[in-house]
């Protein structure tokens, strides 16, 4: 009995297999059906195996096989039926490559580097989010989400060619006009979400080409080619600055533009060249003129540097003359000085002299000593000659006789 159950149950476990695969037969044992004989004796489990394995789709004439054939038929049987756990082992293996398969395709979609000077938006579904990333390594979620780089460094750009048309009709065209701009870094998302990623191109390219256009429009050719051709910038600059403001909140900056003078048409070029030239010789004429008294200005300078130089030159030679006459005079004052010392002291000597002489006279001519000498001249003449007390002689004989009385 035992033998017959196990039989039943593993009947209906090939039954089971031989469902899934079709390759494997398909075993129907009913109860109270019979198995066949074993072909050879053995365990009890094993033959009522090998049996309902070998009973798979009797062929007429199969029992009358020799028991070495059935044997290897059996065991055949018993090795198809074990190709059920290689299978779910091969599901199982295709499973687990398709999660790392998924799980590394998600990593390389959702790894994403920010380059240096740009920020990181992000958009998922199509919805752009909220906030910006820096430069740097950064994860997002993989095949949902989609990442632009926007530029926040100064960016330069050069603009399509514009045409516009001044105020007398004239067709000119302004080329390569260069825009050096930045948009700031915390306007980022709402700029996107107002204008789109071309957000420079709405705000500052557009505005540029209408204010330019609204420019030249208002102005002549003369104006716009010449006269008020420097002021073309700022007009443009300030205007397009404050609908940034307006219209951007301020989002993007303008740190510099160009715009070069425009293409005008050939006739009218022409003209303005035979003026340049009329102009550059008036310029050059002018420039020779300025040059002409400017040498002449030269040259009063020179001569008044000269004239000034040789006053100098007379008023340090006079002075040196002057000089050298104060220092003659000072010697000569100093030499009549001495003279004069000199002299003096000579007739201090010769009064002296004279002082003591006249005092040793005043003894030595008394009174008694002229008379004396008085009489000894006298005695020396033999003949007087006497014309009265008025003569000289007679009034001197008349003092000295006087005196004497």
């Amino acid at each position: 009995m035992i033998g017959g159950a196990s039989s039943t149950s593993e009947s209906a476990e090939y039954t089971s297999v031989a469902q899934e695969d079709p390759q494997i037969p398909v075993i129907n044992n009913q109860p109270g059906e019979s198995d066949p004989p074993p072909a050879y004796n053995s365990s009890t489990s094993e033959p009522a195996e090998y049996t309902s394995v070998a009973q798979e789709d009797p062929q007429p004439g199969e029992n009358d096989l020799p028991l070495a054939y059935k044997t290897s038929n059996n065991i055949q049987s018993m090795g198809e039926g074990n190709q059920t756990p290689c299978i779910a082992c091969a599901a199982c293996g295709i499973v687990t490559l398709a999660v790392v398969i998924i799980s590394v395709a998600a990593i390389i979609d959702g790894y994403h580097e920010i380059e240096e000077g740009y920020v990181g938006v992000y958009f998922k579904f199509g919805a752009l989010q909220d906030g910006v990333t820096e430069p740097g390594v950064h994860m997002r979620q993989a095949f949902v989400t989609r990442t632009r780089n926007v530029l926040i460094r100064p960016e330069e750009e050069r603009m399509k060619n514009l045409e516009a048309i001044t105020k007398d009709g004239i067709e000119i065209t302004f080329s390569k006009i260069g825009v050096l701009s930045r948009t700031k870094k915390d306007k980022v998302v709402v700029l996107i979400k107002t204008f789109g990623m071309d957000f420079k191109k709405v705000l500052i390219h557009d505005r540029i080409r209408e204010d330019l256009r609204i420019f030249c429009a208002n102005k002549t050719i003369d104006q716009v080619y010449n006269k008020q051709f420097l002021e073309i910038v700022e007009a443009v600059k300030k205007d397009v600055e404050e609908q940034i403001i307006r219209l951007g909140n301020g989002g993007v900056e303008i740190l510099n533009l160009v715009i070069p003078k425009p293409d005008i048409p050939q006739d009218i070029a022409l003209n303005y060249k035979q003026v340049k030239v009329q102009w550059t010789e008036q310029l050059v004429a002018k420039q020779q003129k300025i040059t002409e008294e400017i040498k002449k200005e030269t040259e009063l300078l020179k001569a008044v540097a000269d004239a000034r130089r040789e006053k100098e030159v007379l008023e340090i030679k006079i002075q040196e003359r002057i000089i050298e006459t104060e220092g003659q005079r000072n010697v000569s004052e100093i030499n009549n000085q001495i003279v004069r010392d000199k002299q003096n002291n000579l007739a201090d000597i010769a009064k002296y002299a004279k002082d003591k002489e006249a005092a040793g006279n005043t003894a030595l001519y008394s009174p008694e000593y002229i008379k004396l000498q008085v009489a000894q001249s006298l005695t020396n003449n033999t003949k007087f000659f006497f014309s009265g007390q008025d003569s000289v002689l007679g009034g001197l004989l008349s003092k000295i006789l006087a005196n004497k009385k």
